[in-house]
């Protein structure tokens, strides 16, 4: 198998010789995958899959092209392997400058992880290893497989497992090859109505993964937000540090504000931030600024005690 890619490689290694010089044409994004990246079940794929809502978010600055296959695998020995298809050789020659990946709830077939599991890291690391031959500089993009419903038919004979270890392999593999990760499964959790054969989401589903997709290639997240456990009038519990979290947009400066005290951060590639208050004594009320001065937003929370903190039930 291994020399089947090597003249693939090759061959594109080739080609990329000959278009060294950077383009300045639009940043070039590949969709790589299987049926949900290319938007089967779908009743107009082309307007409806994930990718091309994508690129309606990403703009005419980016090219965004759908190379998902129905039915692969990213395991080379699995029953379609990606590796084999048409697809994997056109993304090649697309040179991404960003690669999103998201293969994985084929791999689930008993064919396939029972039989070849202890391959599925190193035929992830090559994978990456090949858009990096043709493009030393690509930003990949790794994703958490979307959900499989309980109503598959393998779901309780292994689906369910082996999804579970096949989503920690995908999370190792992103530590060690020191690349992104992405969510494309906890968005969609709460949603089983959206995939009506319980693994292919419907138009509504690929909204949030082209969300997803967006945020984390653009880092914009909606800039700063607070949970709403955090409002007005609330008490923080005295004497002990407690942690403030939020949301912004990826590398923002995030600065806190409260009772004369004033800590800053910056929000990860994730768009998330936390700030610890130190200890503070029992009184109020007091005023909890948080803003971000590059996007000059700012939300400021009233009334705000420290105190006792009780839970009852």
């Amino acid at each position: 198998m291994r020399i089947k890619y090597g003249l693939y490689l090759s061959l594109f290694l080739g080609l990329s010789f000959t278009t060294s010089a950077k383009s300045k044409g639009p940043i070039r994004v590949a969709c790589i995958g299987n049926s949900i990246t290319y938007g089967y079940g779908l009743a107009d794929r082309e307007h409806e899959a994930y990718p091309v809502l994508l690129q309606q978010k990403l703009g005419a600055k980016y090219q965004v092209e759908n190379f998902g296959k129905s039915g692969a695998t990213l395991l080379a020995r699995g029953h379609r392997p990606y590796f084999q298809q048409e697809e994997y050789k056109k993304a090649l020659a697309f040179r991404p400058d960003i690669a999103v990946i998201h293969l994985g709830v084929n791999d689930t077939d008993p064919r396939n992880w029972p039989n070849y599991q202890d391959e599925f890291i190193p035929d992830y690391h090559h994978l990456i290893d090949t858009l990096r031959a043709v493009n030393p500089q690509v930003r990949i993009l790794i994703a958490r497989t979307t959900p499989i419903g309980v109503e598959h038919p393998r779901f309780e004979s292994g689906t369910r497992d082996w999804q579970l270890q096949i989503q920690q392999a995908i999370e190792q593999v992103a530590k060690s090859a020191d690349i992104e990760l992405i969510d494309f499964h906890t968005p969609l959790y709460p949603y089983p109505h959206y995939f009506p054969d319980a693994v292919h989401p419907i138009a509504a589903g690929m909204h949030f993964l082209a969300e997803t997709a967006y945020q984390a290639i653009s880092g914009d997240f909606g800039g700063l937000q607070l949970p709403a456990i955090y409002s007005d009038g609330m008490v923080l519990q005295r004497q002990r540090p407690l942690t403030i979290r939020g949301k912004a947009n990826a590398g923002e400066l995030v600065t806190l504000s409260f009772h004369g005290w004033s800590g800053n951060t910056k929000a990860n590639r994730l768009g998330e931030w936390a700030i610890t208050l130190p200890a503070q004594s029992a009184g109020g009320p007091y005023s909890l600024e948080v803003s971000t001065p590059q996007s000059k937003r700012k939300i400021k929370l009233s009334n705000v005690y420290v105190g006792e903190v009780w839970l009852c039930s």
